[in-house]
């Protein structure tokens, strides 16, 4: 079979504008979750209030650098997915290689698109009483704005597909782009996802889900009131290990295996046994064994239901062997970054495997006896070969993606 590795990796958050950033900001215990208020354009008379991890006010400075205004006349989270794309393609050491882009792939993920472009169409027809949207709402706001974005710019000319599933929508596209080259239909591909989602239609709705924290995002903790939301997106440039060794690329990591499954059960219920199905399946195709000592990179929405369903799922997926591993929680620091976060996770994880170190999960205020995890409650010295990095969603979409660091089997 062939391997899949990650040669290439780039993200933007509240965090940072960079995977440098976001890691010194992680492991110094930085959060970027603060108060934020937000009102439509023209209507200050209604707002949302609240917390939230805005990007940092630089996460597109180096993407303006080299695209002039008229190339980045798109939604911001579209622009979000290519900041994180532009680093990791340099970083991968492809940006500007037309040869190789030209014959590479794309498969990103989104979970609800351009709302700002939704929003701006909605308040033309129902605030400003005009009989029109602008031309560009359909090509602003479609989820797969983002991957043809990611083509147009980059000039990436293979399989380009756009990959929406909630939360786990990145994690999905990653997971899809591993098999994509398994089976041989190309030897790069472009993955990971981006979200921009701080506008105050859909602040609005998640606050109505009634899933939201007053003050911050507090995984498994005792006490924890919910959910943060925040911004950006995360890229990973995967390819085939021997075409990777052949041009002289670095590798970080490999991804070593993906599972998936759905509940098939409730729209925002979490399903304790089917996620613990997608770990077992994911450890299945890395051939990992459950006892083997692996950093846990969980889904930690900070949720009361889907913490404690999120533990259990874990304690089913290790039944004598859960104390062995790490367990963090990085929504803490960067607020859940839906159709990016599984993506921004998976960067995190494979930073933490190559420093060796697990950053510390947030906000914790004491143990909850049902979501008893052996936590990283501070920078924690890792030795250990590989990740497992959990995105469990809404419609019960549940993806577990696995790397290993390079020729560690």
């Amino acid at each position: 079979m062939r391997k899949v590795v990650v040669t290439g990796m780039g993200c933007v958050s509240g965090l940072g504008a960079n995977k440098t950033t976001t890691w010194d900001s992680l492991v110094a215990g930085k959060s970027a979750i603060c108060p934020m208020s937000v009102s439509p354009e023209g209507q200050r008379e209604l707002s949302f209030t609240g917390p939230a991890a805005p990007a940092v006010a630089d996460a597109l400075h180096n993407l303006a650098a080299r695209y002039d205004e008229k190339q980045l006349n798109v939604d911001l989270f579209s622009n979000f997915a290519a900041a994180a794309t532009l680093e990791a393609l340099e970083d991968a050491g492809l940006w500007r290689d037309e040869a190789k882009l030209s014959d590479a792939a794309i498969i990103y993920g989104s979970a609800s698109g351009g709302n700002a472009a939704t929003e701006a169409g909605y308040l033309r027809l129902f605030f400003s009483r005009l009989a029109n949207v602008h031309p560009m709402t359909i090509p602003r706001l479609m989820a797969s704005a983002g991957a043809s974005h990611l083509s147009m710019l980059f000039g990436i000319r293979g399989h380009c597909l756009a990959i929406s599933s909630a939360c786990a929508s990145s994690a999905h596209a990653i997971g899809e782009a591993m098999h994509f080259i398994r089976s041989g239909r190309s030897s790069i591909v472009i993955t990971g996802g981006s979200d921009a989602s701080l506008t105050f239609g859909s602040l609005q709705g998640w606050k109505a889900l009634q899933a939201m924290a007053p003050d911050m995002c507090r995984p498994f903790s005792i006490d924890r009131k919910g959910m943060v939301l925040g911004e950006g997106a995360a890229t990973l440039v995967l390819e085939e290990e021997e075409h990777a060794l052949k041009r002289g690329a670095h590798i970080y990591a490999e991804v070593a295996g993906a599972g998936s499954t759905s509940d098939a059960g409730h729209l925002t219920q979490p399903n304790a046994e089917r996620a613990a199905a997608a770990i077992k399946d994911a450890l299945g195709d890395a051939q990992l064994e459950e006892d083997e000592p692996v950093l846990i990179s969980a889904h930690g929405t900070g949720t009361r239901l889907n913490d404690r369903s999120e533990a259990s799922a874990f304690r089913l997926a290790y039944p004598s062997s859960l104390s062995k591993h790490v367990v963090i929680a990085t929504k803490s620091a960067h607020g859940h970054m839906l159709g990016a976060t599984g993506a921004m996770e998976f960067v995190i994880a494979i930073l933490a495997l190559t420093k060796k170190v697990a950053p510390p999960v947030l906000g914790f205020l004491g143990p909850d006896p049902e979501c008893d995890l052996p936590l990283a409650l501070e920078p924690t010295k890792l030795n250990c070969h590989a990740a497992v990095s959990a995105s469990f969603a809404f419609g019960g979409l549940n993806s577990v993606l696995i790397a290993k660091t390079p020729n560690s089997g």
